[in-house]
């Protein structure tokens, strides 16, 4: 995909604690959405095979044994952050690993739309494991929503080493936005489809963890060929 590059658009953040955690508290209740409908819908795939089909039994409850540990593991990192304060960015995180568990936690959202999501090889790199979740599956998930009518949604994500550190990329062929959008992307409580669910925080929140990573985000993007987000990250 071929998109015309837009300028890194920067976010006016609050440093203000209770409104900082005010935001923090919306952006993390939509994120436990999608892994709670995966749960959801493969306890009711579960409840309505028939007894006789084992092995499609336990390869469903393999799906739900990973989200719930999964979902556990998001939790204990919410308990750590709130109560340390803020989370330890200089922990070796698998990025391959953690998309591939978005991917899993998406799978509902990904059959119910047709997309088709494809994750190259990604590095471990030295970031917070929550914070990156909440990076990821925010870029993945709008990725996957924000399609065009009548065209299969194309998210790709991969990453290139750099001079700088290591280049995240998420793209997609979706709806694309055009330069009013995206001066205001970062920017909190934006929502471009009110038919969409959300608050507009996903990608205000996504810009702050990025820089308390040190690092920066940039959007490239056109209308009707599809978006691309580049994450740089430090080391």
């Amino acid at each position: 995909m071929n998109a015309t590059p837009g300028n890194l658009q920067l976010a006016t953040i609050d440093t203000d604690h209770e409104v900082y955690w005010k935001k923090f508290a919306m952006v993390v209740a939509h994120d436990l959405k999608e892994p709670l409908r995966n749960i959801s819908s493969c306890a009711l795939m579960l409840a309505s095979l028939e007894p006789e089909n084992q092995e499609e039994r336990q390869e469903i409850c393999g799906w739900l044994k990973a989200s719930a540990h999964r979902l556990d593991g998001l939790v204990q990192g919410l308990y750590d952050h709130a109560r340390l304060g803020g989370e330890n960015v200089t922990k070796d995180l698998d990025l391959g690993r953690l998309a591939s568990e978005i991917q899993d936690d998406f799978r509902c959202l990904i059959q119910r739309t047709g997309a088709q999501v494809n994750i190259g090889n990604l590095p471990v790199i030295q970031a917070g494991a929550l914070g990156m979740r909440i990076v990821l599956s925010n870029l993945i998930e709008n990725a996957i929503k924000y399609g065009r009518p009548g065209v299969q949604v194309q998210v790709q994500v991969h990453a290139k080493r750099t001079s700088e550190g290591w280049l995240l990329v998420v793209e997609d062929n979706g709806r694309g936005m055009s330069p009013e959008e995206m001066s205001t992307v970062f920017q909190p409580f934006k929502r471009f489809d009110r038919a969409e669910e959300g608050l507009g925080m996903g990608l205000c929140h996504v810009h702050s963890i990025v820089e308390n990573h040190q690092g920066r985000i940039q959007l490239h993007s056109q209308p009707g060929v599809g978006s691309r987000f580049e994450v740089l990250m430090p080391g």
